[in-house]
């Protein structure tokens, strides 16, 4: 299983834009239907700090990356000049509670 942690903070004016676009994107993604990928967006307690965790079987870079709303998120979260820029880490999962991740 891969897991990766995507997180950054955009500015207060670019909030809502940023979940414009993260909402076209999703809806993009979910037609798509890729097998073992989940796709889930956090806001922070800041309202300004986005958290992505993306846990698949196999690597959805390519799905991700080539779609269009995708491209427009991206294209303009660094146009905007976000207060601090997208940066990922991976993971391991090493232990849970819940179903979410099994």
């Amino acid at each position: 299983m891969r897991i990766t942690r995507h997180r950054y903070t955009v500015k207060p004016e670019y909030v809502a834009q940023n979940r414009q676009n993260l909402d076209e994107f999703i809806a993009a993604l979910t037609a798509a239907a890729v097998p073992g990928l989940s796709y889930r967006i956090f806001l922070e307690e800041d309202g300004q700090t986005f958290l992505h965790l993306v846990t698949s079987q196999d690597d959805p870079s390519a799905v991700i990356t080539g779609l269009t709303s995708f491209k427009k998120f991206q294209s303009e979260l660094l146009a905007s000049g976000p207060v601090a820029k997208p940066d990922q880490v991976g993971m391991s999962l090493i232990a849970t509670s819940g179903e979410s991740f099994r």
